[in-house]
């Protein structure tokens, strides 16, 4: 197999014990060689950390300090080259064998640029690992019981806006939500903002516009909310700017499954 245009980026806070099994994945399932340009931020790094990433043959970005999310992605993504990057946080592991693997990231990296795509989700739809909290608001608006249809009925703008997360709970969500969700091919589906929040886990974006508008504007909004003392992208673009600018996000069958080991990590 070619190599292919892109760029892998973890960002590791500790957290080694999981940032091993994945790495150990990409390896076993030939992720780490559809590139040669890799890396990953270790904040507040050990010699642990180091090891690990030269025994894989990932290129090592290191901070004394803790930068939080926002700030380890940004400073991630500003070591990386122009172009489609993966973002990955150190507890996603690569469930797919190399063929799949390669054949949705080729897919991926075409449609990114086709489709001026805000970011291409990579996390698993059939075996998404825990915690989903999305999952799991949708499926209380959304199922077919009178509990869920009375959510539906009071809250009809909080329940559109958990549509794009359909593609997460149904096999076909095109035919559930055929005028809102849209099927490209093959299992790969297309949804604005308006109904499906910015996700850090799993992604593919460009490394120009995810630092130029993801990254800037999530560092202007002011949130009382944080996660240890740092903005984390999410909260702050879970607002109307994003809703408002539909961008466009495709969402894929997914290679990577959330598993956290003992160590936490972010």
């Amino acid at each position: 197999m070619d190599k292919l245009p892109f760029a892998i980026g973890i960002l590791s806070w500790k957290g080694y014990d999981s940032l091993e099994n994945s790495l150990f994945s990409y390896k076993k399932n030939g992720l780490s060689n559809m590139t040669d340009q890799k890396f990953i931020c270790l904040p507040e790094y050990s010699d642990e950390g180091i090891k690990i990433a030269e025994k894989y043959d990932y290129k090592p970005i290191l901070v004394n300090q803790n930068l939080g999310i926002l700030g380890g992605f940004k400073l991630l993504a500003e070591n990386m080259p122009k172009g489609p990057i993966l973002l990955l946080e150190n507890d996603l592991e690569l469930i797919e064998n190399k063929k799949e693997t390669y054949s949705q990231l080729l897919k991926s990296i075409n449609l990114l640029n086709e489709y001026s795509l805000i970011q291409v989700r990579l996390r698993s739809r059939k075996n998404p690992g825990e915690p989903f909290v999305g999952l799991k608001k949708y499926k209380s608006y959304w199922s077919d019981n009178i509990i869920s249809k009375t959510k539906r009925f009071f809250r009809p703008i909080k329940a559109h806006r958990l549509i794009g997360t359909s593609t997460y709970y149904h096999k076909e969500p095109d035919k559930i939500h055929p005028d809102i969700v849209k099927k490209i091919d093959n299992s790969f589906y297309l949804v604005t903002s308006t109904i499906l929040n910015w996700a850090n886990l799993a992604i593919l974006v460009d490394r120009d516009v995810y630092l130029e508008k993801i990254i800037k504007k999530a560092e202007e909004i002011k949130s009382t909310k944080n996660i240890n003392g740092f903005k984390n992208i999410e909260i702050e673009l879970n607002n109307s700017w994003w809703r408002n600018n539909k961008f466009k996000i495709l969402i894929t069958p997914g290679l990577f499954k959330h598993n956290r080991l003992s160590h936490r990590g972010y």
